[in-house]
This record gives structure tokens, C-alpha cells and sequence, in this order.
């Protein structure tokens, strides 16, 4: 049984208001928070930015609970900047929704959330769990769109790392046609949802009794709704 707390009910409500906010503000074409710490890590010979929002108030003591955030489509990039445009704005305006540490890395240039892109997401993860003292019992995982996916390939290929799931209008079968030289870099454990008779069911049984909050407008045009209506029948029956 999945059992939805009220500290997962927190950061649902600050998921929903950073996707929001990061919808308007690439649209807008804001600037990016100065606020946000600027970090690297390296894969291989491959040097990934990523900005860490940390709670001013916090005793450094006491460990925080740590989300990683995958941005959407149309924030790729190298200058560390885009994938948190605006964050400042909301963050400290609303310090009880975000009494918790935030990563933000940021996918290259025509890539997905597979590969080296989660490799360095995760690496930047646990370096800010071990930085500022981040509880690894508490580690939570969410993406709006292509980070959507992102969060359902990541808990799938590491189902005992993260405390609970929120995808938002995320998916498991891509809306086009993945192309034989990038389905080449997807994991073995990720083709093998990708190909079964019923990709939603494998993924449920992968990511196992773990709780899981989705989001998905049913008026999106980008991600069909019915991806993440079919992850969620799958859920209920495993």
C-alpha cells in the first residue's frame, strides 16, 4: 500500500509551484536566480553544472530531506542558468513549502534524462547530500515533462534510492519515435520496460511499493495524459 504523508504532500505543493513557475518565467524569458549555488561534478572528462537551493535558516546539523528536479524540454543547455529561472522569486517568498534542499542540474544540448545526463544528476545529488548534510533517507525525485521521464527511468533503474516519486506530466513511452542510435545509450533495464508487452506494468513492478504522487493536465499537448492514466492503473494493481 502506498501511504502519501503529509511531508509528501509538502513537496507536492512545492513541485507544482516551482513547474508553474519555471513554465512562466522560460516563457517570459526572466533571468535566472543569482541566489542558487553554483556547483560541478565531472563524468569522465565531461564537467556538469548544477545549482543547489539551500534554506537559509538551516541548522547544518540537522539533515534536510534533498529533491532532485529535472527540468523540461526547452531549458538544455551548459550555462547553469536556464533550469532556474526566477526559482529565487518563489523560494523565498514561501520558506515553509521549501524547508527542504532543491537540486537543479541541467541536461546538455539535444539530450534526454538517460545516460551521462543521469549519471550527473545523481552525482550532483549525493554531492550535496555530503556537502550540506542531506538526509539520504529522505531523497525525493520529481520532473515536469522530460523530467517527467526523467523520474521514471531514474526510479526505475535506482528503485531503492528515493523516498517517494512526483512526476509531472511525465511519461513512459516517448511521443515520437525513439531513433536506433539513441535507444543504443538507454540502459538494459530501461529497454527491457521499453519492450514488454506492457511497458507500464514493467515499470510498475520495477519501481515496487513506493509512494508516488502524479501530476498531468489533461489538456497537454505535448505529453498525452494517458501516460501518466496508464502508469497509474499499473501502480494500483502492483
Amino acid at each position: 500500500m502506498r501511504v502519501i504523508s503529509n511531508n509528501m504532500k509538502n513537496f507536492v505543493k512545492a513541485t507544482l509551484c516551482l513547474v508553474l513557475l519555471l513554465v512562466t518565467q522560460n516563457a517570459l524569458g526572466q533571468n535566472a536566480s543569482s541566489e542558487l549555488l553554483r556547483r560541478e561534478v565531472k563524468i569522465r572528462d565531461q564537467t556538469y553544472g548544477y545549482r543547489v537551493y539551500v534554506p537559509k535558516n538551516r541548522n547544518p546539523k540537522n539533515k534536510l530531506p534533498v529533491m532532485l528536479f529535472l527540468h523540461g524540454n526547452g531549458v538544455n543547455g551548459t550555462d547553469n542558468e536556464r533550469q532556474v529561472q526566477g526559482i529565487d522569486q518563489i523560494v523565498d517568498k514561501n520558506p515553509d513549502f521549501f524547508n527542504f534542499m532543491i537540486v537543479f542540474p541541467q541536461a546538455r544540448p539535444n539530450t534526454i534524462w538517460i545516460g551521462d545526463m543521469t549519471a550527473q544528476s545523481l552525482k550532483a545529488l549525493d554531492q550535496t547530500v555530503e556537502e550540506f548534510n542531506g538526509d539520504p533517507k529522505r531523497l525525493y525525485l520529481s520532473g515536469f515533462s522530460m523530467g517527467g521521464y526523467g523520474t521514471w527511468t531514474t526510479a526505475a533503474l535506482y528503485p531503492n534510492k528515493f523516498a517517494a516519486l512526483v512526476p509531472v506530466a511525465g511519461g513512459i513511452i516517448p511521443p515520437f519515435q525513439i531513433l536506433a542510435f539513441l535507444k543504443k545509450t538507454f540502459p538494459s533495464e530501461i529497454l527491457t520496460i521499453l519492450d514488454a508487452s506492457d511497458p507500464y506494468n514493467a515499470l510498475a513492478k520495477r519501481i515496487g511499493n513506493k509512494p508516488v504522487w502524479l501530476s498531468h493536465g489533461s489538456e497537454d499537448k505535448a505529453v498525452p495524459v494517458t501516460e501518466s492514466r496508464k502508469i497509474s492503473e499499473a501502480l494500483k494493481k502492483n
